[in-house]
C-alpha cells in the first residue's frame, strides 16, 4: 500500500489512515470529519494530496500539443494561467479529468489518482513528431492544499506573496526560496471544497518543512489539519465532481454539467465531435443533481447510502447515486447522483435504496444552498 511523504507527521498528529483511491493508505480524519469539515467553513484547513498525479510537459510543442488532444483552450493561455480541462475518448467519455497551469519553461498537469497512470499512457501514444517530454512528479514532489475563507492569509504569510484572493481559479503564482520559506513552491488557485483555496506544489525534500510551517503560522487563523472524510463532505456539499465517483469512462462532461472544462471555439480534439453533437443538435439523457436525503439530524443515525445505490421515481428506477455524506453545514445527508432528464427539476420528489430500505429524497440543483 502507497503512503504520502507526510505519513509520519499524520501517525504525530493521531490521525486515522484508510485505504483510498485504489491503493493510498491516506490520513482519513485528525479529530472528527464534522468538526474538520466546520474549521475550513469557518477559519482554514491543510490537507496533504500528495496522492494525486503531478506531470511536467516540457518541450517547445507543449502547448500546441496539449491544444489539440485535451477539451480546453491551452494555447492562449499566458504564463501564470491555467484552465479545468477532460482528456475523452473518441466516444466523449471521460478517461481524465485535468488541473492545467502554465509555468515559465512547462505545463503542469494534475490529475486524479485513479486517472495517474492512465493519463501518461494516453498523451504519450499522440507524441509524434512533436517536440514534447512528459515526465511523472509524483514521487519527486508533494502537495499541500489550503481551503476556508482564511486560506488566502495563511498562504500569503507562509509565502510572502500579496493579493492572492484576487487569482482566479486554476491560475498561478510561483514563489522563489527565500527567508521566509527556503524551497521553490507553485501556487494553484483550487476551489475545490466551495471555499476559496490553494494547492501548493513543492520538491519531496521540502514538503514536511512547508506542512510545518503552514501549522505553525496557521496557529493565528485557527488551522487544522483535515483529512480525507471532511474533504468528501465538504466536496459534496460543493456539488463538485471528482473522477472515481461522478467521473468515469462511462460519463461524457455535460452530462456532468462541465461546461466550463470544454473551449466550443477551439476546433478539434479527441472526443469533441461527440460532445458538440450533444450540445447543439441534442441533450444528454441524464444530468448530475444533488439529492437532500430526510433523515435524522446526527451521522450516526443517517442511514448508509452505497455508491450506485439506485435511484427512484415512482418505483421507476431513474438513476443511481454516485457519492454521499453527512452534510454539517445542512445538518442532514446529501448525495449526488445521476438522474434521468424528468426527474431532474428542482424539488422533485425521490426515494433511495439504503442500508435501511428505501429513503425519500428531494432533487437540487448543485451546489446546495447551505453555505
Amino acid at each position: 500500500m502507497k503512503t504520502t511523504l507526510l505519513y509520519h507527521i499524520h501517525e504525530r498528529f493521531g490521525a486515522t489512515f484508510a485505504k483510498k483511491h485504489h491503493d493510498w493508505n491516506v490520513a482519513v480524519q485528525f479529530t472528527d470529519p464534522v468538526s474538520e469539515h466546520r474549521a475550513v467553513r469557518k477559519s482554514v484547513g491543510i490537507t496533504d494530496v500528495s496522492y494525486r498525479g503531478r506531470y511536467k510537459v516540457t518541450g517547445e510543442d507543449r502547448a500546441k500539443f496539449l491544444h489539440r488532444i485535451i477539451s480546453n483552450d491551452v494555447e492562449n493561455l499566458s504564463v501564470g494561467q491555467g484552465t479545468y480541462a477532460m482528456l475523452l475518448t473518441h466516444r466523449g467519455k471521460v478517461i481524465a479529468d485535468l488541473n492545467v497551469y502554465i509555468l515559465e519553461d512547462s505545463i503542469g498537469i494534475d490529475t486524479a489518482p485513479e486517472t495517474t497512470e492512465n493519463l501518461f499512457i494516453e498523451l504519450d501514444k499522440y507524441i509524434i513528431a512533436d517536440d514534447v517530454e512528459i515526465a511523472d512528479l509524483t514521487h519527486e514532489t508533494g502537495a499541500i492544499a489550503v481551503h476556508g475563507p482564511k486560506s488566502s492569509e495563511l498562504v500569503q504569510s507562509v509565502l510572502g506573496m500579496d493579493e492572492l484572493s484576487a487569482l482566479p481559479e486554476r491560475h498561478n503564482r510561483f514563489h522563489e526560496a527565500n527567508a521566509l520559506f527556503d524551497h521553490t513552491v507553485v501556487c494553484v488557485r483550487t476551489d475545490t471544497t466551495g471555499e476559496i483555496g490553494y494547492t501548493l506544489y513543492t520538491a519531496a525534500d521540502g514538503l514536511e518543512s512547508l506542512w510545518e510551517t503552514l501549522m505553525c503560522e496557521g496557529a493565528q487563523f485557527n488551522v487544522q489539519p483535515i483529512g480525507w472524510n471532511a474533504l468528501e463532505s465538504l466536496r459534496i456539499e460543493a456539488g463538485i465532481p471528482r473522477y472515481g465517483t461522478e467521473l468515469t469512462d462511462a460519463v461524457i462532461p455535460l452530462e456532468a454539467e462541465l461546461e466550463h472544462a470544454i473551449d466550443f471555439e477551439k476546433g478539434c480534439y479527441i472526443g469533441q465531435e461527440i460532445v458538440a453533437r450533444m450540445k447543439y443538435r441534442g441533450h444528454p439523457n441524464r444530468l448530475l443533481r444533488g439529492i437532500e436525503i430526510e433523515s435524522l439530524s446526527t451521522p450516526a443515525e443517517c442511514p448508509e447510502i452505497h455508491q450506485n445505490a439506485p435511484v427512484f421515481s415512482e418505483d421507476k428506477e431513474v438513476g443511481w447515486i454516485t457519492s454521499s455524506t453527512f452534510a454539517p453545514t445542512l445538518g442532514k445527508s446529501v448525495a449526488l447522483a445521476y438522474v434521468r432528464i424528468a426527474a431532474t427539476e428542482t424539488g422533485s420528489r425521490v426515494q433511495i435504496e439504503s442500508s435501511e430500505g428505501r429513503v425519500d429524497g428531494t432533487v437540487a440543483l448543485l451546489p446546495f444552498s447551505c453555505y
